[in-house]
Formats: structure tokens, sequence, C-alpha cells
């Protein structure tokens, strides 16, 4: 049984993470604001005072920032295991390099 990584692949899913994590940055300034138009914009209902719209909108804001964090932590985590697997592999290469024994007859770990 084999076990490989292409840490260039690896890189480029934490790349693609923190590219999310990079779109998310100002979802909640923009969602507040879309909850002040939408609070604008409906007839005030009984019992629901601008105090729950505001609530509501902080609430909601601190659940994306939250999604914004973890998406840039994923990123980075995804980028330094693929930094440890290509050390690794390199580091196992060296030992296999150094061994006394005769080279196989394929490439090894090729992407």
């Amino acid at each position: 049984m084999a076990v490989a990584m292409n840490p260039n692949e690896a890189h480029s899913g934490g790349d693609a993470a923190l590219e999310a994590a990079a779109r998310l940055f100002h979802l909640p300034r923009d969602f507040a604001e879309a909850v002040v138009a939408a609070r604008g914009a409906t007839k005030p209902e009984p019992g629901f005072t601008p105090a729950h719209w505001d609530t509501f909108g902080e609430d909601q804001a601190q659940f994306m920032s939250d999604v914004q964090r973890h998406a840039e932590t994923l990123g980075e985590n995804i980028q330094a295991g693929a930094v440890e697997g290509a050390r690794t592999d390199t580091e196992a290469g060296e030992d296999f390099n150094n061994s006394r024994v005769s080279p196989v007859s394929r490439e090894v770990n090729l992407f």
C-alpha cells in the first residue's frame, strides 16, 4: 500500500480557503447594512422593537465573523500540512538515497 500527497495541490487548497476567508471579510458589515435597510423598509411589528433588529443583526454578524476566522484558520492549517508533507517526503527521499540498497527501477513520488 502506498500513501502519498501532492504538496502543491494541498497548498492550493489552502489558498482556496484563504480566498474564501478574504471574500467573507466584509460580509458582517454588509449584512448589518442590509438589516438596517430592511428595518427601514418594513412596518413596525407589535412587540418587535428596533432593539430586536439590532440584536438579530449583531448575532448574525458575529456568526459570520466566526465563519470567516474558521476559513482563515483552515487555509493556514492546510498550507502548514502541505509544508510538513513536503518536508517529510524530502527527508524520506534523502534517507532512501543514502541507503546501501541499489536504486529502484522506477521514479518515486513524482506528481
